[in-house]
């Protein structure tokens, strides 16, 4: 608010408030720093008005009151309307001037006690002993996002020493499955030893265990047991693209063989390859004909383990057809 010691320029034309006023800046008094506020906040109040006058002026073109006494007069009207604007605080620049010329014209915010910050019925809350022994905290969870493996390590993970320990080991699980679907164990052995670079690169879980996975078969949607997430390479239109993917896992050796021989037989797209009856090359090539893996030399690659020496000489030893 104004205050009332200082003559006030109540309108435009009242020179001698306007020239008390300065008088009293002059003099440095504070009493006046409000009004002298008021008043530069009106200078500015002119400034917009006149700026909105100037930017409606292309519409007044054809107006009959466009001339130099409407413009004269209304001139004086927009002084009158700035000045009023200013008396009444409408911008709050001037406030904000008294803010900064007269810090002490602030109201200091007043103390509150500290007994007035607590709440009510406030209670006193235990206090921690922090030499009390905090239990342990497992850091190395597994992967949320897939489900852990523990169940699946019921067996203990074969360890296989060189070509002939995998085939030998294999071997029994391999004929059994072989049974059931009409084909060769040869084709089978042969089959894993490709998937997992002879025991070696069998799909482990985060916890470094193993997944018993020989044939690398995915976990889709239906399946309902353990799994674990791995990197691998797929062949899309000729280029290698590294996928994520989650494949099955097993407790043992005897349950991947056996859910290898559910996997071909319910896939009515491997029913070309069953048609093959014992004759491994060409079970081979009508697995890789249905899709079962995307890479164009998989069939090859089995094929040219079935014919090599070692392996056969292994088989020999272990009477494969036996």
């Amino acid at each position: 608010m104004a205050n009332q010691t200082v003559t006030q320029a109540s309108n435009y034309f009242d020179l001698q408030g306007l020239d008390q006023l300065r008088q009293k800046a002059q003099s440095n008094s504070k009493e006046s720093l409000r009004e002298v506020a008021n008043q530069f906040e009106s200078m500015f109040a002119t400034m917009l008005i006149k700026s909105m006058r100037q930017a409606n002026e292309a519409f007044e073109t054809d107006s009959p009151f466009n001339n130099q006494q409407t413009k004269f007069y209304t001139d004086m009207q927009d002084k009158q309307l700035a000045l009023d604007i200013s008396r009444h605080g409408s911008l709050g620049l001037a406030d904000a001037l008294v803010r900064q010329l007269d810090p002490s014209s602030i109201a200091a915010p007043k103390s509150v006690p500290l007994e007035q910050l607590t709440m009510a019925n406030n209670k006193q809350q235990p206090m921690f002993d922090l030499e009390k022994a905090l239990p342990a905290i497992e850091l190395n969870k597994p992967d949320q996002t897939v489900a852990s493996t523990s169940s699946a390590q019921a067996n203990k993970a074969p360890v296989f020493t060189d070509k002939k320990s995998f085939i030998d080991t294999l071997l029994p699980y391999a004929k059994k499955a072989a049974q059931a679907l009409g084909v060769s164990p040869v084709a089978l052995i042969a089959q894993a030893a490709l998937e997992t670079g002879w025991g070696k690169k069998i799909i482990n879980s985060a916890e470094k265990q193993s997944s018993f996975n020989l044939f690398n078969i995915k976990a889709n949607k239906s399946w309902q047991g353990e799994q674990v997430a791995k990197d691998s390479l797929e062949v899309e239109e000729g280029v290698g693209v590294k996928r994520r993917s989650n494949f099955r896992a097993y407790n043992s050796l005897a349950e991947s063989f056996a859910d290898y021989g559910d996997f071909i037989t319910t896939n009515k797209r491997y029913q070309g390859a069953l048609q093959q009856g014992t004759n491994a090359h060409r079970y081979i090539e009508e697995l890789q004909q249905a899709g079962y893996a995307t890479d164009p030399q998989y069939a090859d690659k089995i094929k040219e383990i079935m014919l090599n020496e070692e392996f056969q000489a292994v088989l020999a030893e272990g009477n494969v057809n036996g």
